[in-house]
């Protein structure tokens, strides 16, 4: 069996049964489904605040798999430590690696994954890389080569910014920043000839009309803009004199964005019949996978990091015609699976106004991500002449087509990714064996232990050499009768058990003073902080009286 890893469970992050579909929450189902199928392990672990979100967890690979489902509850580092691994399906892995620091630091990895990296909130997840007490056992994964520089570079200039304000050398990334892209089931993406010709009847799309299909969310602010899209196949219509049809295959936010993409689609691409179908729904998407000749989509927005649709349109042996931008020049090959079109941007130092809007909430992140794509532009020469390519020649859409399918096979398939995700949990788990012996580190500054953060507060501290007077004339009956009330017994589990407290009253019977010291010695080590807390408590309940 290969490395396993717990992994931290949020219903939102895996289901795609949203009103407000997502590409990371298609991405994330279809992850845990591939993992399901593909993943050499024993058992399946899931790390989840309740158990009715891991029910959710367990749901779900039972669809596809046997194996057993474990439940890790969030908070339980001794659990994470023996399954070697924690694997958060964000950025955000630095909360986790201060969790992890109260077990210590070489208790287990963290591994996260990148989605999109434009938002303020991403950005600090980055940022925090460097501050955080992550580890070289941990590892952010990049779905592309693109992300992975983008981050690089933001990370460096952060650490110049770090050492210039406290003096000191720049700091060193420490976790790893793999590149292993999204992955699809190809399986789900095989169509029949029979569902080609419903969806294109039901549509009326005729035998000879060449239809492209654009798969996404349908915002022109935050996933693609359509206007390259439409200038390109009205001139592409033009030229060849052949009926073409546009599916646009997803969902609008708002009405405002849905008279948008219409309206515009009607001044822009008169001459080629519009589809839309509601992309959220299987049946949609299958029918317009299987009805469509080309697949299409000029990404030209920050937000886009690594876009599972080009390889969706690979799996189900569609030709590309796709933006060279981001991740899409990762899974598309030029020429081969597809045509890439050249995007341009402004070179850096023009878009400042637009980072300190955002930074001072004056705009919005749909603002913010808008305003930089209104500046970035396709080459819709280049991309009619794509179109034009690809309508004029039915062999070359098939030979693209099958290109495409078996690169998906061999590259995207979640039984390539998987193991790739496995083997680099048994290297971070080499790495993290292999590290010296060191110290238990301190806990988290700012999240420290309370106790001592406010020792400042109290007249002295309760430790081994404070004295214990008992005060109850029954100190039992008294605790179980303090312990009655909510207003009391709300930190019960943080105390010593039922038995023990007894055993601890037993010894105070006598009504004599005596030295924490003592009753340390009717305890185990591991019990200490459970028998402070509770002397706090009965204290509190005037049980027996504390003096140093």
């Amino acid at each position: 069996m290969s490395s396993n890893a717990a992994i931290y469970y949020q219903r939102e992050a895996f289901t795609t049964d949203l009103a407000k579909l997502m590409g990371r929450n298609a991405a994330g189902e279809s992850f845990l489904t591939g993992y399901a199928k593909h993943a050499d392990v024993e058992r399946f672990i899931g790390y989840a605040r309740d158990p009715k979100e891991f029910e959710h967890f367990r749901e779900h690979l039972g669809k596809h798999s046997k194996r057993e489902c474990v439940w890790v509850a969030h908070g339980d580092l001794a659990a994470l430590a023996r399954a070697g691994a924690l694997f958060v399906y964000s950025p955000g892995i630095g909360s986790f690696c201060w969790q992890r620091r109260f077990a210590g630091d070489p208790a287990y990895s963290v591994v996260g994954l990148t989605h999109t990296i434009s938002s303020d909130r991403v950005m600090e997840d980055v940022g925090e890389l460097l501050v955080a007490p992550t580890q070289p056992w941990d590892a952010l994964i990049c779905t592309s080569e693109s992300v992975k520089r983008t981050v690089e570079g933001v990370l460096e200039r952060w650490s110049a910014h770090l050492s210039e304000r406290l003096g000191a050398p720049p700091p060193a990334l420490k976790p790893r920043l793999p590149v292993i892209p999204l992955g699809v089931d190809c399986e789900n993406f095989k169509f029949d000839g029979k569902t080609r010709e419903g969806f294109r009847r039901k549509h009326s799309i005729g035998a000879d009309d060449v239809a492209f299909m654009f798969l996404g969310r349908l915002s022109f602010h935050a996933k693609a803009h359509p206007l390259p899209m439409y200038l390109a196949l009205e001139a592409a219509a033009a030229k060849t004199g052949r009926k073409l049809v546009l599916v646009l295959c997803g969902y609008f936010f708002n009405e405002g964005i849905r008279r948008g993409f219409l309206e515009g689609a009607q001044r822009y691409c008169p001459s080629v019949r519009l589809v839309h179908v509601d992309g959220r729904k299987p049946d949609e998407r299958a029918g317009a996978w299987a009805g469509a000749d080309v697949f299409t989509s000029f990404s030209d927005n920050i937000q886009e990091s690594f876009g599972i649709a080009p390889v969706e349109a690979m799996a189900a042996g569609l030709p590309a015609v796709v933006s060279e931008w981001d991740g899409y020049r990762d899974t598309v090959t030029d020429g081969e699976t597809g045509i890439m079109v050249p995007t341009v941007m402004p070179e850096p130092g023009h878009g400042a106004e637009f980072a300190l809007r955002y930074l001072a909430g004056i705009d919005t992140y749909d603002l913010y991500i808008g305003h930089t794509s209104q500046c970035t532009a396709v080459d819709v020469r280049a991309a009619t002449e794509a179109y034009v390519s690809l309508i004029n020649d039915k062999e070359l859409r098939k030979r693209l087509g099958q290109a495409g399918r078996e690169r998906a096979k061999r590259l995207f398939d979640w039984s390539a990714i998987v193991p790739r995700y496995q083997a680099l949990l048994a290297e971070l788990e080499e790495i993290r064996r292999a590290a010296p012996a060191a110290a238990p580190p301190a806990p988290h500054p700012l999240r420290d232990d309370p106790f001592r953060i406010f020792r400042a507060f109290p007249s002295f501290a309760l430790g081994s050499q404070t004295w214990v007077e008992p005060v109850a004339k029954d100190p039992k009956a008294e605790a179980l009768r303090i312990a009655a009330s909510s207003m009391n017994n709300f930190t019960l589990p943080f105390m010593l058990g039922r038995e023990e407290l007894e055993r601890l009253l037993d010894v105070l019977k006598g009504g004599e003073k005596v030295q924490v010291a003592r009753l340390e010695t009717s305890f185990s080590p591991a019990r200490r902080s459970a028998l402070m807390r509770t002397l706090g408590w009965l204290a509190k309940g005037n049980v027996i009286r504390l003096f140093p």
